[in-house]
């Protein structure tokens, strides 16, 4: 304790010149603490960049590798600018920020369609981290990085890579490989990720149950879009529903679509009188024709109407349940009550063929993919 206190009394009596010294040594030291606490600040703000932009360049790769290549592009012209201002500032920037910035840039303009940009970004952002997985990605689409199998095996935070390989086998057709490694990179990505690419995953799901299609369906099976008598072929190809209305062959796609639609399996049953498989045959008063493009609820009709005329249930289940409540109120919100196709809508929802679009709205008048179609009329057989 007494040469504890000894030294403080000699401390106590430094001379100035010494104590100035002392405290000039220190301001190094606090100006480069200063310069860490920026850095990290700036390193932090540059983060969050880097983030925002990979989710909206996330949204623009799924919609563009679906088939709507200009969804995003106010949106991708943003992005790129809010980068270059960032790469442009007087402010610091790390190496690794600064090629993740470069190389999101570069995919950015790569969906926009200027291959030279985005192959400039992909030089300056190899140069700082070639490492990087957005680097890699960025590489691989240029056609300067294969396979990206060896580079997955070599990381371990390397889910965007096994979603870049997902998107790789989707457009390869390889949908059973693209189907488990997009469920393998949703496991450790973001929700944003996901939602980005969900519908990709479920395309790539029900496309790979429908791998063995036959020749005569395989390309309707892969249609965004189906017309009504389209949608019957895949029936007919796909299960043995039909037999009972073609008599078990197999009819041409205008004979198929005129016997389908005289047995009335294209019409509303919820607010009929007591329908019944009798009075439903020869009508023809559906207003759909052969080239009716199928929605949602056009393909929520036609399973129901299959399900119930091969003896499945009540054709009135669910309206006579809800409609018989003193409040009276659907439980699907832009399903009304009194919809002709209540109870269709109702049956393909509870049965797991159709789902609810965000879990409370059925969004009745979107189309719907031939896989996701083909994938429903194989759950009802």
């Amino acid at each position: 304790m007494k040469q504890i206190k000894d030294s403080l009394k000699k401390t106590r009596t430094l001379p100035a010149a010494v104590l100035s010294a002392v405290l000039l040594a220190f301001l190094p030291c606090c100006t480069s603490l200063q310069q860490d606490v920026s850095i990290s600040a700036d390193s932090s703000q540059d983060g969050g960049l880097s983030a925002s932009a990979a989710l909206t360049l996330a949204k623009a790769d799924a919609a563009a590798i679906a088939g709507d290549a200009k969804a995003y592009s106010a949106q991708l012209s943003s992005l790129i600018s809010d980068i270059e201002n960032r790469l442009s500032s007087a402010q610091r920037l790390d190496k690794a920020a600064e090629a993740r910035l470069t190389a999101l840039a570069g995919r950015a303009w790569l969906l926009k369609g200027n291959q030279t940009n985005a192959a400039k970004c992909y030089e300056r952002a190899a140069a700082k981290r070639a490492n990087d997985s957005q680097v890699q990605i960025l590489g691989h689409r240029l056609g300067k990085i294969g396979d990206l199998s060896a580079l997955i095996a070599q990381q371990d935070d390397n889910a965007l890579l096994i979603l870049e390989q997902a998107v790789d086998s989707y457009r390869a057709g390889s949908y059973a490989d693209a189907a488990g490694q997009f469920d393998t990179a949703f496991l450790y990505l973001d929700d944003g990720y996901r939602e980005a690419y969900k519908p990709l995953r479920q395309d790539a799901w029900q496309l790979k149950d429908s791998s063995n299609a036959s020749a005569g369906i395989a390309e309707l099976v892969r249609k965004k879009e189906l017309t009504v008598m389209e949608m019957m072929q895949i029936a007919q190809e796909s299960t043995d529903i039909l037999n009972a209305y073609t008599a078990s062959q197999k009819l041409d796609g205008t004979k198929l679509f005129q016997t389908l639609l005289r047995e009335g399996l294209m019409n509303s049953v919820s607010n009929e009188t007591a329908p019944t498989a009798a009075t439903m045959v020869n009508r023809s008063d559906s207003g759909v024709s052969a080239s009716t493009a199928v929605t949602r609820l056009l393909a929520a009709r036609f399973l129901w109407n299959l399900y119930w005329r091969g003896g499945g249930a009540d054709p009135q289940k669910y309206s006579a349940r809800y409609r018989s409540r003193t409040s009276a109120k659907s439980p699907v919100r832009d399903l009304a009550l009194d919809s002709a196709d209540f109870d269709a809508v109702m049956g393909c929802v509870e049965k797991e063929w159709l789902d609810l679009a965000d879990g409370v709205q059925f969004n009745g008048s979107g189309r719907i993919s031939g896989a996701a179609f083909d994938s429903a009329v194989r759950k009802v057989d």
